[in-house]
């Protein structure tokens, strides 16, 4: 599926929910009742092999979440915490999924930050790493995790159908599974 295809699919649900959107081939945008302007990129979605789409959505008065869209056709919504008086942003971020995990990284005023939401029990875990900028690969149930800078941390969390498991990594252990952040 295409990400043209799960914006297709996302106003779609914006459309049961009565919301008269704007879609356009990279974008979905709409005004709320307040008379806020609310968006989505089409950059800013994921959808797993189930069938279960998430995406990113933008609020110009700063009220921003994450919308996660069950295979059941409920959603359920997850509100970004900030650090700061600032509001979230996620043009660096990034959604992935991993079955049931939804992996959501954006940026705070200073840093980016991580987040590992399970879809069936509605936990979320922020994964913390000592870098400015966090670069992150997933290959299979493994997401890599690591700093811009070879000063700076390097996270490998598994990811299992119940739980997950973090370690610390180096560089070496990239070096040596031959893994290189894209």
């Amino acid at each position: 599926m295409t990400q043209a295809d799960i914006l297709n699919l996302i106003d779609d649900e914006l459309l049961l929910d009565n919301i008269k959107t704007e879609l356009n081939k990279q974008h979905i945008v709409w005004t709320d009742h307040s008379g806020t302007e609310n968006s989505i990129n089409i950059h800013q979605t994921a959808i797993n092999n189930n069938g279960v789409i998430a995406w990113w959505q933008y609020n110009e008065a700063g009220k921003e979440q994450v919308s996660i869209r069950l295979a059941e056709r409920k959603v359920i919504t997850w509100k970004p915490p900030v650090t700061t008086l600032e509001q979230p942003s996620f043009r660096d971020g990034s959604l992935y999924f991993y079955e049931n995990y939804l992996i959501i990284k954006y940026k705070d005023k200073h840093y980016q930050r991580l987040f590992i939401f399970n879809i069936k029990t509605l936990q979320t875990e922020e994964i913390i790493l000592n870098a400015l900028t966090i670069q992150i690969k997933v290959i299979g149930n493994e997401l890599f995790l690591g700093g811009l800078y070879h000063d700076e941390e390097f996270i490998k969390v598994t990811m299992y159908a119940d739980r997950f498991e973090k370690e610390n990594i180096d560089e070496a252990y990239l070096q040596q599974r031959n893994i290189t952040f894209d």
